[in-house]
């Protein structure tokens, strides 16, 4: 019996292991090269090449193309590590099993210029496969210059790669790709943009997350090409502009914010030098700000239903771009921000503070970081990056020191996770773009006075833990953490003293403590992006090459005007 018994246990430990095994398995996508072979007449022939871990998960890949009017997509063809070519079915069948899938390939043409190229992932393991197909002029004629503006993987592709790079090159000697010439812009992924021997790169410089994407527009001046596809309705400038708007494609300097205490410490500004900053006051005194649009809003916002639940999908980045916009001239305010997504983690169990004994055997406050976030989270940018940093910073023990966190800033070896970080929290957007928005706009205004009214509500009966908790985050990022939390504890006590999370988030000692090291490494980010600037300066006049389109850093925002490809998906199903 006892063997038996043993036996038993040990067969339902094999069991839960392969359970659990098959559970956090995923296929992934370790590399992605493409290659975009042009011809004079606009047509290019893509070859995608695609390094992956395939497990039991979907029975195809496929590649979504949409947008691709008057563009036609066509010759596909595959292969994998072994130089098989798969055989070309033609009309493709999704709901074919994998088996009936293995060495296949075909197209799905869903009408209205979107298209799936498709391919049977056969066996699991690591597999290679290579993808070739033609668009038909993918680069398009403008009365001012020719151009392709495609999204070479879209944003709702999964698995995302880890690494991926386009390459544009020509498919004969005359098409030679020089910055003197041409230009190149890259949007929604972190990496660069270079020319390299008569060819235009983009490459990303850290793994894709799941809001990543590859967008990518290059210019190619009259006369080198002669695109099939002609647009005489708009021309290519209109069309940058578009992709451009909500960018970073533009100069910009950080200036520490002279703004009161409930404003961030640093700023990053859009003003560049004395002459820049001079030239803004005269326009700004010449132009002003009407009184009454400042009234205009403030009154609009009085007007506004209550909105209850948490606007924007939780997106606090996007609500904080919106409430900067509408700053009616005062410094942009980062500092909320990154007090929100402080608690935002805290709240999500990425890390919490706890007492720490230290080594004079005082017990003082601490950050105790979490080895990984957890993976069902769905967290924006901002909130991973800010936790990379605070994990790396803290080392082995998980336990973060302010002093740790200086010395994490200021260490040469870190400059470029610092770098990636500011890129990403200081975003913008001008209150031009909110005008068809008035819907996303009441619901952030209008969260915010129902925070601002708590008391007034009849929410006594409100006791749901996690809405309650991200009020308080909310709260901290419209800058009024402090009365609706003693709103809250006026209507519901007993609920800061069973839930540990809250508590820690109400602490009127602790979230100054939390914040501090934050603010503090973020006056030493600034200090080395500042350095960063200085040395640009000293060499070629790298930001006004990179906006014109001479290469550099992509921007993680902009990308807008209808890329070719755009919302077609893809991955593996």
């Amino acid at each position: 019996m006892k063997k038996t018994k043993g036996t038993i246990r040990i067969t339902l430990s094999l069991l839960l292991l392969a359970l659990s095994t098959t559970a956090f398995a995923q296929p992934q996508l370790h590399d992605l090269d493409i290659r975009v072979e042009l011809s004079k007449n606009g047509d290019a022939r893509i070859t995608e090449t695609r390094q992956m871990t395939i497990d039991h998960n979907g029975t195809e890949c496929y590649i979504g193309l949409n947008n691709m009017s008057p563009s036609t997509v066509k010759d596909l063809t595959v292969s994998d590590e072994s130089r098989r070519q798969y055989e070309n079915i033609g009309a493709w069948k999704v709901d074919r099993s994998r088996k009936e899938k293995a060495g296949r390939c075909g197209i799905v043409e869903k009408g209205e210029g979107y298209y799936e190229l498709c391919w049977g992932i056969g066996d699991s393991g690591q597999r290679t496969y290579v993808t070739s197909y033609t668009i038909t002029g993918l680069v398009r004629g403008y009365p001012d210059a020719d151009a392709l503006r495609h999204t070479f993987l879209d944003e709702s592709v999964s698995p995302k790669p880890e690494h991926a790079k386009v390459t544009i090159v020509g498919a004969d000697t005359t098409l030679v790709f020089t910055p003197d010439t041409c230009g190149i812009w890259g949007f929604r992924f972190i990496g660069d943009l270079r020319f390299e021997n008569g060819t235009m790169v983009a490459e990303t410089t850290e793994p894709m997350n799941s809001e990543a994407a590859l967008y990518v527009m290059a210019k190619f001046p009259k006369g080198m090409m002669e695109p099939t596809i002609q647009t005489t309705d708009n021309t290519f400038e209109h069309k940058m502009q578009q992709a451009l708007e909500g960018s970073d494609y533009e100069d910009a300097v950080i200036e520490k914010s002279s703004d009161d205490s409930n404003s961030l410490p640093v700023a990053l500004g859009i003003m560049g030098g004395g002459l820049v900053g001079f030239g803004g006051l005269i326009l700004y005194l010449f132009k002003g700000l009407p009184a009454y649009r400042r009234k205009k809003h403030e009154k609009w916002v009085q007007s506004l239903d209550y909105f209850k639940s948490i606007p924007l999908g939780g997106n606090l980045q996007q609500a904080n771009d919106m409430l900067n916009a509408f700053n009616f001239g005062k410094a942009r305010d980062y500092k909320r921000l990154l007090s929100a997504t402080v608690l935002q983690l805290i709240n999500e169990g990425a890390f919490s503070v706890q007492p720490v004994m230290t080594a004079t055997g005082e017990m003082t406050k601490r950050f105790v970081v979490k080895e990984e976030l957890p993976l069902e989270k769905d967290l924006p940018l901002l909130a991973f990056k800010m936790f990379d940093i605070f994990k790396n910073a803290a080392g082995e023990n998980h336990v973060l020191d302010p002093k740790e966190l200086e010395r994490f800033m200021r260490d040469e070896y870190h400059r470029k996770q610092i770098r990636s970080f500011i890129d990403v929290l200081y975003t913008e957007r001008k209150r031009e773009y909110y005008k068809d928005r008035k819907d996303e706009m009441a619901e952030v205004y209008g969260f915010k006075r129902f925070l601002e009214d708590f008391t007034l509500m009849n929410e006594r009966h409100l006791t749901e833990t996690r809405l309650w908790r991200d009020y308080m985050v909310w709260a901290t990022l419209y800058g009024n953490a402090e009365q609706v939390m003693k709103d809250m504890k006026a209507i519901n006590p007993e609920f800061f003293k069973m839930d540990q999370v809250a508590s820690q988030l109400s602490d009127n000692v602790l979230l100054p403590a939390v914040c501090a090291s934050v603010f503090k490494g973020t006056d030493l980010m600034v200090d080395i992006i500042k350095e960063n600037q200085r040395q640009a300066a000293l060499s070629r006049s790298h930001s006004s090459s990179r906006s014109s389109g001479g290469g550099g850093r992509s921007s993680w925002h902009g990308g807008g005007g209808g890329f070719s490809g755009r919302g077609g998906g893809g991955g593996i199903r």
